[in-house]
């Protein structure tokens, strides 16, 4: 799916969101899994090249990210298959790591989900599922769960294994921040 293609399906699927009387909440994930394999729990995923496919309908709520998936777009980076986080906030991130052509497709289809829906590019609309886990929007649908409250989910708390610990969605908004200024 090209990004054109993206936009088109967003700006029809539009109408489904606005039932909500939220704005649209975008969650950043990677599957754990391989390269080449897609999963429909979410609305998008990316693979390893940086190929985005609509896995889900966008009319359909994902079942993605735990108390969060109403009026929700669900992302995920396909790899990451046997990760490990430790406590000394070091990690592996599996012998098939997110690529630099997944993050730059990710980027890029944030700055289009955000020009779709004219939500800011923030913490508030596009977390990781590390940063939902642990309510780091500030709104507590649930326990937090995510890598400082017991290490269930820490999804793209980095993006490489040398990355400053925490800085996954941090530089995922400043780049989807450059795309989309590159649009206007």
């Amino acid at each position: 799916m090209t990004l054109d293609e993206a936009r088109a399906a967003l700006k029809e699927a539009r109408p489904s969101f606005y039932q909500y009387p939220f704005p649209v909440k975008v969650y950043i994930h990677w599957t754990a899994g391989h390269y080449g394999q897609a999963y429909d729990d979410y609305h998008f995923c990316i693979d390893h090249d940086g190929s985005i496919e609509n896995t889900r309908a966008l009319t359909e709520v994902p079942t993605a990210t735990y108390h969060r998936n109403t009026g929700s777009i669900a992302i995920a980076l396909e790899g990451c298959a046997g990760a490990a986080a430790y406590a000394n906030k070091t990690c592996r991130l599996g012998d098939e790591p997110i690529t630099d052509a997944q993050i730059e497709a990710c980027a890029q289809l944030m700055a289009v989900i955000a020009d779709v829906f004219g939500i800011t590019i923030d913490i508030e609309h596009f977390l990781t599922h590390e940063e939902a886990a642990d309510n780091m929007d500030g709104y507590n649908y649930h326990e937090p769960y995510g890598f400082y409250h017991g290490c269930e989910r820490w999804d793209l708390i980095v993006l490489h294994e040398d990355d400053d610990w925490g800085s996954g969605g941090e530089i995922l908004r400043g780049k989807a921040i450059y795309y989309r200024n590159q649009e206007e």
